[in-house]
């Protein structure tokens, strides 16, 4: 059985690449997710926000003006502050998400970084690959040396 060097050097680069994006979390190596829609959704969790601030603040003003009483203030006052809370613990849901996809793009850039300068497609698979096991049928499995960075890898070249 005859392999061709190149065409098993492509395959095995492919599927440490696919593998690294996997651990990564990251849709490609080439380049950093756009920033995700949560950047609106937390302007208008602010938005509500202020609006429900300024909604209790009108309760306020028709207390003291005396267009509602005591009971029906508390009451309003009550629901705004629910309602802030809501929003509030949602907001920092986004902003906590927001976090780890920046930290998620960090860690890509650092690992497009190194795999650009540091290390040779040689050195990468040095690093990775125990051993390339190649089958009839153009089939090759991988057996890695570090552990849990994928499973052993069966697959069509």
């Amino acid at each position: 059985m005859k392999v061709n060097a190149q065409e098993l050097d492509e395959a095995v680069l492919a599927v440490i690449q696919k593998q690294a994006e996997v651990v990564l979390m990251s849709a490609d190596l080439s380049g950093l997710k756009q920033k995700g829609q949560d950047a609106h959704y937390i302007a208008d969790c602010e938005k509500q926000i202020r609006e429900c601030v300024e909604q209790r603040q009108r309760y306020y003003e028709q207390f003291v003006l005396r267009e509602i009483d005591r009971e029906t203030h508390k009451k309003l006052k009550a629901e705004c502050a629910a309602q802030i809370d809501r929003f509030n613990n949602h907001l920092a849901i986004l902003r906590q998400s927001e976090r780890d996809k920046q930290a998620a793009q960090k860690a890509t850039a650092v690992a497009k970084r190194v795999l650009d300068k540091a290390a040779t497609p040689k050195e990468i698979v040095d690093t990775v690959v125990g051993k390339v096991l190649v089958f009839p049928g153009n089939n090759i499995e991988i057996q890695w040396k570090i552990s849990d960075f994928a499973y052993n890898e069966r697959l069509e070249k």
